[in-house]
């Protein structure tokens, strides 16, 4: 399917419909008439099987207590295998809410009040915010920025960091939200040898494993040097992103190591009991399995490289002197306007001016990123146009 034939058979107006991008914008916002390029979720439908195979477990099924369904269990592991070239072992997986609360769990579970946890960043702003809840310490290593807007890091920096704050925990984001850096495995073998060499527990983030928009694929962390760091290692996903159902609260957490599984999931039992979530378990099944998911994703991917292509076209004749970093993975453009507008003019710009609800560089790194904005590019590429249209005009110099 072309992407101007997959815009008008998925893209919803989400307006109206409790939507928290479309319709919560006061809560971010000075104003509601905005087009909101913000939070992470995209405004397409998911693939039709996947609705299928929901209401036909609500019209065939009582909602009781459940156990975990097998066929869900081989559904992931599948996928794993097929997409990413990753062995999981079915005892490995356990699960939580979403993935921000699993990491949330990982930070009560493997460490105490004041431990220090390490984030390169800029990097997404709930890691910060669930370590401050915890009341643990986030210490955020900068990422070094390229010539050519890429992402790097200073490995001595790195290290030094771990020492000199004796780090317990590293929270690692592949694909990197907001840069949209898809992390090699040679980069990721110096971080982990460094955590493991200092005895750091490493969490991987791979929501956006299957939102690969550029060269470097995806690879799964537990698979590093042939795994050779997955027993110090815990991975979560969730089909959310990929398949647009974030409300549907359910994550993979990922544990290979036996003894840091038991120690999870007797956390997890103090702060949550529930049964299986049978309604995510069909879904999931569906998506990991049916031949139309794989063309979905194929589809939405073309849709989210075209709108990127656009925006990086457009601004880049216009405002040549703007720094957009390559999008390999993830559905969200960073962006740094600081060679046109200053930092304490950024809201007033893109909220009074260009009407645009963008996520602003300083939910991801403070003060550093104030010129800085994430903008979601899973939408119409219609909306993409207004929204450069509108940067354009007002940022023009």
């Amino acid at each position: 399917m072309n992407t101007v034939d997959f815009t008008k058979t998925y893209y919803i107006d989400r307006r109206g419909s409790h939507s928290r991008k479309w319709d919560s914008e006061h809560l971010k916002f000075s104003r509601t008439d905005l087009l909101p390029l913000w939070v992470a979720d995209m405004d397409f439908m998911p693939p039709q099987c996947i609705q299928e195979a929901i209401c036909n477990y609500v019209k065939a099924n009582p909602l009781g207590y459940t156990m975990i369904n097998p066929d869900y269990i081989e559904a992931v592991m599948s996928w794993y295998k097929r997409r990413h070239n990753c062995s999981l072992e079915q005892e490995w997986l356990t699960s939580a809410p979403n993935v921000i609360t699993g990491i949330m769990w990982c930070i009560g579970a493997f460490t105490k009040t004041n431990d220090a946890i390490a984030v390169l960043s800029p990097v997404y702003g709930a890691f910060d915010t669930s370590a401050s809840d915890a009341q643990r310490q986030i210490i955020a290593i900068p990422m070094n920025r390229t010539e050519d807007n890429r992402y790097t890091v200073d490995y001595k920096a790195f290290e030094t960091a771990i020492t000199k704050h004796d780090m317990k925990l590293f929270i690692h984001c592949n694909p990197h939200n907001p840069v949209g850096h898809v992390w090699t495995e040679q980069e990721m073998a110096q971080l982990f040898s460094i955590c493991q060499r200092h005895h750091v527990l490493i969490i991987s983030d791979e929501i956006h494993q299957d939102l690969i928009t550029g060269p470097t694929p995806f690879t799964s962390a537990l698979t590093v040097n042939n795994g050779a760091y997955a027993d110090s290692m815990i991975a979560m996903s969730s089909l959310s992103k990929s398949f647009n159902m974030a409300s549907l609260h359910h994550a993979e957490v990922i544990i290979p190591n036996e003894k840091l599984r038991s120690q999870f999931n007797a956390y997890k039992a103090h702060v949550y009991h529930t049964d299986s979530d049978v309604i995510a378990e069909a879904a999931i099944t569906a998506a990991y399995t049916h031949p139309e998911t794989e063309a979905w994703l194929t589809d939405v991917l073309a849709v989210i490289r075209e709108n990127y292509e656009y925006l990086f076209r457009e601004l880049g004749m216009a405002l040549p002197h703007i720094r957009i970093s390559p999008m390999d993975g993830t559905y969200l453009a960073w962006i740094d306007f600081g060679a046109y507008v200053k930092a304490e003019d950024m809201h007033d710009l893109f909220e009074n001016k260009c009407h645009i609800a963008p996520s602003f560089g300083e939910w991801f790194g403070g003060e550093d990123y104030a010129t800085f904005v994430r903008l979601n590019l899973a939408t119409s590429l219609e909306n993409i146009k207004t929204a450069i249209h509108n940067i354009i005009k007002y940022v023009r110099p």
